[in-house]
């Protein structure tokens, strides 16, 4: 599990962010909500590893919380965190959370000129804490032209995740390239004569 050292904010957000620390805030069910300060270096270093669902050790003096990202605000240019929410977690509780779909394998349709389209690509499941994943991966390496997989594809420990997206919604298709597909959907003009043409006179 993932340690960060947190401290009370008492100065205004504007001149945290200038010292080199991010301002942020930890609630939770049974915890108050309280404003603090955490270390830019070392949120980035934990963030990289860890990402919004991965359970930190957030120390706050000598209490500890075992939170999630909520939320991380970032300067829309820049592209620097303004504002962290840390969530605080039951360990013994599910929660809500999204995982994302890692799409493995090659079809043969995309060699033969299929154009992979990914719809879903992040999962909404309950699960503990503790049970939380990088990601599910997807094999595509049986999918067909013009074909799809849905949530129902995933293999996925049932025991340990409740999946809340629905089981038909379709994670990834391979479209037939516009040429075949114009090839299929075009009747040629000579099929069309033939077919339309009145018979010979005797």
């Amino acid at each position: 599990m993932f340690s960060l050292e947190a401290k009370i904010r008492t100065e205004v957000a504007k001149i945290a962010r200038v010292d080199g620390v991010i301002p942020a805030v930890v609630y939770g069910k049974d915890t108050p909500s309280t404003m603090l300060t955490v270390g830019v270096s070392e949120f980035i270093k934990i963030y990289r590893e860890s990402g919004k669902n991965h359970v930190i050790t957030l120390n706050v003096g000598k209490k500890s919380y075992s939170v999630l990202v909520q939320e991380a605000q970032r300067h829309p240019v820049t592209g620097a965190f303004r504002h962290l929410d840390f969530l605080v977690v039951d360990m013994k509780a599910e929660v809500h959370v999204q995982i994302a779909i890692k799409i493995t394998g090659t079809s043969p349709a995309i060699m033969e000129g299929g154009q992979l389209h990914q719809s879903l690509e992040m999962l909404d499941v309950k699960c503990l804490p503790a049970d939380i994943v990088d990601a599910f991966e997807l094999d595509i390496s049986s999918l067909a032209m013009s074909h799809s997989l849905h949530v129902s594809d995933l293999v996925i420990n049932t025991k340990k995740f409740h999946v809340l997206s629905h089981s038909e919604e379709s994670i990834v298709s391979i479209h037939a390239p516009k040429k075949q597909k114009d090839e299929e959907e075009t009747v040629p003009v000579a099929d069309v004569a033939v077919a339309t043409a009145k018979p010979a006179a005797e």
